[in-house]
């Protein structure tokens, strides 16, 4: 069988099964046994198989004998891995993971607007101002306001210069994204940057452009401080 194909192939039952487990389809939270699962999704056991153990890898499977395939609660899911950030908030919105995955982001973007101020070329700098300018004259919809925010994290990651906190920051930004989607297409109104939070990226940006490392630090810090609560908060 073609490599790619069988990727592929691989990808796409494990989304299939993601998308079963989210939903609640399997009864008592255990998996049919590996024959029945391939039948079902029209694939080879050996192609179950790997799917299977890309799940288990993510720790959202668990595997003893005697009583097979569990799932495992979604709060031990795999939260690091970026898509499983995605899948852990399909399987549900709760306060408590949004208020882990805005921890998490507090031990990626302050460190790297820290690195940044220090790091930073003029190129890099010339974006994250022109990020900055962008989020500040957006439209006021929910999802360009978000898009251009996005940017602008980015930009300040990208200039820090470290590939591991660029890493651990996909996974925050697809886990915010993903919690912001989930947000939006409830009730509720998604809450907007405030004229509080764009001044405090202002001194993130200001802190950048002259170096100040500790200043950039701070003011990321006093950043993810105030939009913390009123995420969690419209979460419950």
């Amino acid at each position: 069988m073609n490599h790619g194909y069988e990727t592929s192939l691989v990808k796409r039952v494990v989304n299939q099964l993601v998308a079963s487990i989210v939903s609640g389809e399997y009864q008592d939270n255990i998996l049919p046994p590996q024959v029945i699962l391939s039948k079902k999704h029209g694939v080879s056991r050996t192609i179950m198989r790997e799917a299977l153990s890309v799940l288990i890898s993510r720790r959202m499977l668990d595997v003893r004998p005697k009583t097979g395939t569990r799932i495992r609660p979604a709060r031990e899911w795999l939260v690091i891995d970026s898509e499983v950030a995605e899948w852990r908030l399909r399987a549900g919105l709760d306060s408590e993971y949004i208020a882990r995955l805005l921890e998490f982001r507090a031990l990626v973007d302050p460190p790297a607007a820290a690195l940044a101020a220090t790091r930073a070329n003029r190129h890099q700098r010339i974006a994250i101002n022109a990020a900055f300018q962008r989020l500040v004259h957006t439209s006021p919809s929910e999802a360009t306001q978000a898009s251009a925010e996005e940017a602008l994290q980015e930009a300040i990651i990208d200039a820090s210069g470290d590939e591991l906190l660029r890493q651990m920051g996909s996974v925050v930004r697809i886990g915010i994204r993903s919690m912001k989607a989930t947000l939006r297409a409830q009730p509720q109104t998604l809450p907007r940057a405030t004229e509080a939070e764009l001044a405090e990226y202002g001194r993130v940006v200001r802190a950048i452009d002259t170096a100040d490392g500790d200043g950039a630090r701070a003011a990321m810090q006093q950043v993810i401080a105030r939009t913390t609560s009123i995420w969690v908060e419209e979460a419950v």
